[in-house]
């Protein structure tokens, strides 16, 4: 199965981001702590929830679409020291090829906080209800197509925004005229 190119990003992106995020939010921790003491606690899913919350993210692709998270923030994390370090970039990237397949083994954790995820916020019949549709030829085609339809979407839309900012240019140019300024 093809990998979801904007979920490996957005993966990638969500990484990056918390290990950048980490000092700062260990810093001031106190007020999540009270919006989280305030904020009511959502049940436990149940095991039926959370097994097939797992067997959707399978069929729908998602669980394979978080397989570069590991290797991105090692990489990253090894990377990292590089700029302090120019001399040792051969040896920190043999480490992080070394510490990528030995921390694949925890890519199951971020499958399980997805999962968790899913199984909290749809019932058991929801869930039930989405596993028929992925595990359907509709469904089935979406997952293999999908890759497909996010580069064209995403190529689709970078056209239309070049021309909507042409568009935008040439009114804001005639806005600004109206105004006495020539730009």
């Amino acid at each position: 199965m093809q990998l979801d190119i904007a979920a490996r990003f957005a993966g990638a992106v969500v990484a990056a981001s918390l290990l950048a995020a980490a000092p700062a939010l260990a810093q001031d921790t106190a007020p999540f702590q009270l919006a989280q003491a305030a904020a009511p606690k959502a049940p436990e899913p149940s095991a039926e929830q959370m097994k097939l919350a797992n067997e959707l993210l399978v069929a729908n692709g998602e669980a394979s679409s978080f397989d570069a998270v590991i290797p991105n923030v090692v990489d990253q994390t090894a990377a990292s020291f590089v700029q302090s370090n120019p001399d040792l970039i051969r040896d920190l990237r043999e480490v992080a090829k070394q510490l990528s397949t030995q921390y694949e083994s925890r890519r199951n954790e971020i499958v399980q906080i997805l999962a968790k995820i899913y199984a909290t916020e749809f019932t058991t019949q929801e869930l039930r209800d989405l596993l028929a549709f992925y595990r359907s030829e509709a469904g089935k085609k979406l997952v293999l197509k999908r890759e497909d339809l996010l580069k064209a979407g995403f190529s689709s839309i970078q056209a239309w925004s070049a021309g909507f900012a042409r568009e935008m240019e040439v009114r804001v140019r005639e806005e600004m005229k109206k105004r006495g300024f020539t730009i």
